[in-house]
C-alpha cells in the first residue's frame, strides 16, 4: 500500500447508491436495507446535497423516535464533506479521522460527484506490511465497547449507541459472555420492517452467533474473518470467554495514523524549495523531529518564535472555524485570541515551554446552532541542541 503517491480516485466506489431530496425517510430506510449499504448520497443534477449514513438512522432514532414520518432533508447530514479525485490518499483519510467520519464524496474539479470513499475502502487497500506492524489483535482492538443484558430494549441500545458513539453493542451474560450482537446496520433493518422498533428487546433482535476473536489472534487474519462473513466487527474475547473489546474496520483503519507522520516527512522534502523561497525559520528538519516526538494531532501547525505560521496540515483548513489558523505568515496568537484564548501571549513563550513542558488549551465557541470544542495542545519546537526554534500546536 503506497498510500503517499496514490489518488483517492483508485479506492474510492464509483457507483454511488444516491436519492434526490423528495425522497422520505421510509424509501432511504428500505433502499439502504435492500442494497445493504451504510450511506445514500442525495444528490442533484451531480451536486451532493447531503448524506444519511447508519449513524444518522441511530442519532434520529434516538433523538426524535420513529424515522417513517420524516422526509430526506430531516434525515440527511449537510453540507457533505468533498474531495477531488485528485487528492492524495493519505490526506482524504486523515481528513476523515479528524472530521470523526467514515465517508466522503468525491467529485470532480466542477465540484461534480464522481464516486465516494469510505473506510472499508481504504482497508481492502492494505498490504500484507501493514498487518504486520500491529500483528495481532490486542494491537488495534478497541476496549471501549458497548455491552448490555439481552433484556435491553432497542431503545437503550441506540441511547447507548448515539451517546458514546459505538457501531454495535453485544447482548452479554452476567460473566460478560456474548450472546448476540446489534449493529448499525441491524437497527436500518429494524427501522425499515417496524414503525416503533424501541421497545423491541436485545435479545428478540440481535444477531447471533457472534464471530469472536482473541487479543492474540492475528490482526490480518481477523480481518479476513470479516471479510469473508461480510462484517465489520468481531468481539475481542479475554481468556475466561468474557468481551474485553471490538475489532472494527474503523481500529484497523485508524492504525493509519502512524504512517501520517512518515507522509509529512514526505511531504516537506518534496516542499523544500517552497519553505525556502518563504524563508521560513523553522526548517523542515525540525518540524519532522517534533513531530516525531509528540502525539500526532487531528490538525498540527508549525511556527516560528514569533507565532508566524510556517506550516499547516490539511486538516486544520478542514476543521470548523479553524481556516483562521491555516493562513501562512500570519501572527497565531491574534487568531487564537479571536477564538478566546485572551492570555494566549504569556503562554507562548520559550520560557514558559522548556524542558518538554507542554500546555493545554481548550477553545469553545458556537457557529449558528452547533457549539464547537477543540482541545489545543502546544509545546516548543527546538533543534538538535535543543534550542528553541517555535512552537508545535495540535489540534483535536
Amino acid at each position: 500500500m503506497d498510500t503517499n503517491k496514490k489518488p483517492i480516485s483508485d479506492l474510492m466506489t464509483r457507483t454511488v447508491c444516491e436519492v434526490t431530496t423528495d425522497y422520505s425517510a421510509a424509501q432511504i430506510l428500505e433502499l439502504m436495507h435492500s442494497k445493504s449499504v451504510s450511506s445514500v448520497l442525495v444528490v442533484e443534477d451531480r451536486l451532493v446535497l447531503g448524506i444519511v449514513t447508519e449513524r444518522d438512522v441511530v442519532r434520529n432514532l434516538h433523538r426524535s423516535g420513529g424515522l417513517k414520518s420524516l422526509g430526506c432533508t430531516d434525515l440527511m447530514q449537510a453540507p457533505v464533506v468533498t474531495v477531488e479525485q485528485t487528492e492524495n490518499c493519505m490526506d482524504v483519510y486523515h481528513l476523515m479521522g479528524g472530521r470523526r467520519i467514515r465517508h466522503i464524496a468525491v467529485t470532480d474539479a466542477e465540484g461534480l460527484l464522481v464516486g465516494v470513499v469510505s473506510e472499508s475502502d481504504i482497508l481492502r487497500d492494505f498490504g500484507i506490511e501493514y498487518y504486520m506492524r500491529f500483528k495481532d489483535v490486542g494491537g488495534a482492538m478497541a476496549t471501549d465497547v458497548g455491552l448490555l443484558p439481552e433484556s435491553a430494549t432497542v431503545g437503550e441500545v441506540v441511547a447507548l449507541m448515539d451517546q458514546r458513539r459505538f457501531s454495535c453493542v453485544f447482548a452479554v451474560d452476567e460473566a460478560k459472555r456474548p450472546l448476540g450482537v446489534l449493529t448499525e446496520r441491524d437497527i436500518v433493518r429494524l427501522c425499515h420492517l417496524h414503525d416503533a422498533p424501541e421497545a423491541l428487546t436485545l435479545g428478540a433482535t440481535m444477531s447471533k452467533p457472534v464471530k469472536t476473536v482473541t487479543q492474540q489472534d492475528l490482526l490480518h487474519d481477523s480481518v479476513k474473518v470479516m471479510d469473508q462473513a461480510h462484517i465489520r466487527r468481531l468481539a475481542v474475547l479475554a481468556a475466561d470467554g468474557a468481551v474485553c473489546g471490538v475489532l472494527t474496520h474503523h481500529d484497523v483503519v485508524n492504525g493509519l495514523e502512524g504512517q501520517y507522520v512518515a507522509y509529512l516527512k514526505d511531504l516537506l522534502q518534496r516542499q523544500e524549495k517552497v519553505l525556502l523561497s518563504r524563508q521560513m525559520a523553522v526548517n523542515e528538519k525540525v518540524v519532522l523531529e517534533n513531530i516525531l516526538r509528540s502525539a500526532t494531532g487531528t490538525a498540527v501547525i508549525a511556527t516560528d518564535l514569533e507565532c508566524r505560521v510556517n506550516y499547516c496540515n490539511p486538516a486544520v483548513a478542514a476543521m470548523p472555524k479553524l481556516q483562521a489558523l491555516a493562513t501562512l505568515g500570519q501572527d497565531l496568537r491574534e487568531a487564537l485570541a479571536r477564538l478566546g484564548w485572551t492570555d494566549c501571549r504569556a503562554v507562548l513563550t520559550p520560557e514558559a515551554l522548556r524542558d518538554g513542558r507542554t500546555h493545554r488549551q481548550e477553545l469553545q465557541w458556537t457557529a449558528g446552532a452547533d457549539s464547537l470544542r477543540v482541545e489545543l495542545q502546544v509545546s516548543l519546537l527546538v533543534d538538535e541542541r535543543n534550542q528553541p526554534h517555535g512552537y508545535l500546536f495540535l489540534a483535536r
